[in-house]
């Protein structure tokens, strides 16, 4: 009896510290709250919903309104954690909370669509630009 009383309590000991999240992974929570990560995931899959809509025009709206529910924040945070936790130390995830508390942090946060969306233009010219140069080069060497 005293050895099932003892496997109980080591079960229910393991569930409970597996409940529980370290320091790391708690400021790794913060942390992604701060930098917009999952926020930023989610406003792509919102654009990316809108461009299904467009594509599918006859797709009634009951059905849209699930298939955003596919998605949320929290489940994107989930997946974003042990990627956090694989590539910095709990000192680097202290030091960019205080950055993305810090002004200069929080106008990057502001300013990351923007910058995101301006910076995927100049990309796609550039991109255009290159596979002109390119398709000219292979049509001269083609002759």
């Amino acid at each position: 009896m005293k050895k099932l009383l003892f496997i109980l309590m080591f079960v229910a000991a393991a569930f409970s510290a597996s409940a529980q999240e370290s320091a790391k992974t708690i400021k790794i929570r913060i942390l992604i709250s701060l930098n917009g990560a999952s926020r930023a995931g989610m406003s792509a899959v919102k654009q990316m919903l809108v461009q299904y809509q467009k594509a599918y025009p006859s797709v009634d709206t009951a059905v849209w309104t699930r298939i955003a529910g596919y998605y949320n924040e929290k489940d994107l945070t989930n997946l974003l954690v042990p990627i956090y936790e694989r590539h910095f130390s709990e000192t680097e995830v202290d030091g960019m909370i205080d950055f993305y508390k810090s002004p200069a942090g929080k106008k990057m946060v502001e300013k990351l669509p923007l910058f995101t969306s301006e910076s995927q233009a100049a990309g796609k010219i550039w991109g255009e630009h290159i596979a002109a140069k390119i398709q000219k080069d292979i049509e001269a060497a083609s002759k």
